[in-house]
């Protein structure tokens, strides 16, 4: 039991109606089961004792109650001190005051465990700072030994990913993201390969809006399944429980025709003969979408035969392949091996922009990268973390819904998380699928400035399961009078589980150049590097000496000055060079003090965010 006082002191000018005010809180008070009384005859004693330190002066029996100590402090909830999460992950931001706090991302690894998984969706409209958050999240994991693979589509991300070292994938025609997804070992081949494949194959022939029938999945599920059986145990006649129900189905079929009873069974052996050579000749040698195809071709159309299927045009199948194949527009894509050393590296991009408006290639190589992570999921025993930018959409069918569904599922038992990241709010509203393989599946949701949407709120509201309370934080990311003697940042608004809050993604100039999207200002920096041969590190540190000695608040001012220059403007010439030591990338592990900053177990950036 302790001793309670509040007071609330107004003050308004002289031409306003205070009695508005008070009654205004008195109705709000009132709302919440609280009743107020005006006092007016020890106003001065109240006002002072309101002061830090001066409670002394209350009175005993009229200015204080007793009441339990969590009563007490249940209209105090504002008044403490954001700390730091205890968790081994720290992700560093600022709160709404400009002061650094630490917390956990994933909401799994701290002391308190907040959400169920630790997959997130991202949804900000464009300029309102979705690249430069998802920017200073990854740099922050990276940095904290997790294997960082991105899928992006406006290389947003290819600043960050020189500056660590990266490896930065674009896909051209003359260059394209391969990968032979059929090579694999005998262990590997287990129900969610076969599961990858099926659909792999069918968003080839039917494309990712067609709805598929059932029989089109399972003779696909067949073929890929046969197709290893003959290539890991050999070409073996019909066995004579399936030899026995091809005589029965054949017979039928010979019925159906009219064919007379007397030469049925001659006809039938004679077919059943034909086909099982046929069978025998469709040895397996390699393991490659080129074998794959010649494989299926000829057996469909005896899949077909066997089981009376008339419905499956296999002429059609093999055309709609036949892109892919030796010879074909495409036929590197799923024959060559993917490279190898890709999953030794720590940090990945995958840059499809070139093809995002190809419906045939954009979806298939999509899934080949997701098919990477997974691969490199399984290989690596530390945290993994896949990011899919607008390219989510290349994938976001009824055919892939549970494709994804099963990414996130098996994701969450190797220590990874997946990520999507869009700015359009007719792609969560307009599709199901999002809502149901990926939305249901991410229990953590970062939203940033989303006052342009504010009419249309009340739907994401009800797709991402938002409450009152939630939405009135959200409505107040970038709009509070914080701004004054801070440097530039933006706001997020995050939800981890039930526990939400605004924070800022507050970053040096150093950072902001890392992370730039801004035209003027990548070639602003790409001109520094060139003029002064060095390395992008030591190029970034150059640029921000200069703009930080012009004077100049605005990035974008700055740069425009510097590609007029179109030179080094040399503005501190007696600013220290820091040595390259020989190489862009920082190994993970090395300590480094570059840009004045900590050192950190992990890079050569920050590890916390600048007040």
């Amino acid at each position: 039991l302790v001793y309670t006082h509040y007071n609330l002191v107004v003050a308004v000018s002289g031409d306003t109606d205070i009695q508005k005010c008070t009654n205004h809180l008195e109705n709000s008070f009132s709302r919440m089961g609280i009743h107020i009384s005006k006092r007016a005859y020890n106003q001065l004693e109240l006002f002072v004792n309101s002061f830090p330190g001066n409670c002394y002066g209350m009175n005993a029996d009229y200015d204080r109650f007793l009441t339990l100590g969590d009563a007490a402090t249940c209209l105090m909830y504002k008044e403490r001190i954001v700390h730091n999460e205890d968790t081994p992950l720290k992700i560093y931001y600022t709160d709404r005051q400009g002061v650094p706090v630490a917390i956990d991302i994933t909401g799994k690894e701290g002391k308190e465990k907040l959400p169920d998984n630790s997959h997130f969706f991202c949804l900000g409209p464009s300029g309102s700072g979705k690249s430069f958050h998802m920017n200073s999240v990854v740099r922050q994991l990276w940095e904290q030994n997790t294997d960082i693979v991105m899928v992006d589509t406006g290389n947003s991300y290819e600043g960050l990913c020189e500056y660590v070292g990266g490896k930065y994938i674009a896909y051209t025609e003359d260059k394209p993201i391969t990968m032979n997804p059929f090579n694999i070992s005998k262990r590997e081949l287990n129900i969610e390969k076969i599961d990858f494949l099926k659909n792999l194959i069918l968003l080839i022939w039917k494309g990712s809006e067609v709805q598929i029938p059932e029989l089109e999945f399972r003779v696909v599920e067949q073929l890929v399944t046969e197709y290893y059986d003959f290539y890991f145990n050999g070409v073996q006649p019909y066995p004579s429980s399936q030899k026995e129900t091809l005589r029965k189905n054949l017979s039928t079929m010979e019925k159906r025709r009219g064919t007379e009873l007397t030469q049925i069974h001659d006809k039938v052996e004679k077919l059943i003969h034909g086909l099982e050579e046929r069978r025998m000749a469709l040895a397996v040698k390699t393991l490659s979408f080129d074998s794959f195809y010649e494989f299926a071709c000829e057996r469909l159309d005896q899949i077909c035969i066997e089981n009376n299927i008339t419905t499956i045009d296999c002429d059609n199948f093999a055309y709609m392949l036949q892109n892919f194949y030796r010879g074909g527009k495409y036929d590197k894509i799923l024959n060559e091996n993917v490279d190898s050393t890709l999953f030794d590296e720590t940090f990945i991009v995958f840059e499809v922009d070139a093809i995002k408006e190809n419906k045939q290639l954009f979806p298939i190589v999509t899934l080949i990268i997701m098919d990477v992570f997974l691969q490199k999921m399984r290989l690596k025993k530390n945290r993994k973390c896949l990011v899919i930018e607008e390219a989510w959409k290349a994938i976001a069918s009824p055919l892939m819904a549970e494709y994804i569904k099963y990414l996130y599922k098996t994701a969450r038992k190797f220590w990874a998380s997946v990520g999507v990241v869009t700015q359009e709010i007719q792609d969560i509203i307009g599709s199901p699928i999002v809502k149901e393989a990926i939305i249901n599946n991410s229990d953590v949701v970062m939203l940033l400035d989303q006052s342009k949407f504010r009419e249309r709120f009340d739907e994401i509201k009800a797709i991402l399961g938002l409450t009152d309370v939630d939405c009135k934080k959200i409505f107040t990311v970038n709009r509070l009078e914080n701004k004054e003697g801070r440097s530039f940042f933006r706001e997020v608004f995050i939800r981890r589980g039930s526990t939400s809050g605004v924070y800022g993604v507050e970053e040096p100039h150093e950072c902001y150049m890392t992370y730039t999207t801004e035209r003027a200002e990548k070639e602003a920096l790409k001109l520094y590097k060139r003029e002064l041969k060095c390395s992008h590190q030591e190029a970034i540190e150059r640029y921000c000496w200069d703009w930080d000695a012009s004077g100049i608040g605005k990035s974008l001012a700055f740069a425009q000055k510097v590609n007029e220059a179109g030179k080094v403007l040399n503005l501190r010439d007696n600013s220290p060079m820091t040595k390259s030591s020989g190489t862009d990338g920082v190994a993970r592990g090395e300590s480094q003090t570059r840009l004045g900053y900590p050192e950190s177990r992990r890079t050569k950036t920050k590890s916390t965010v600048a007040g």
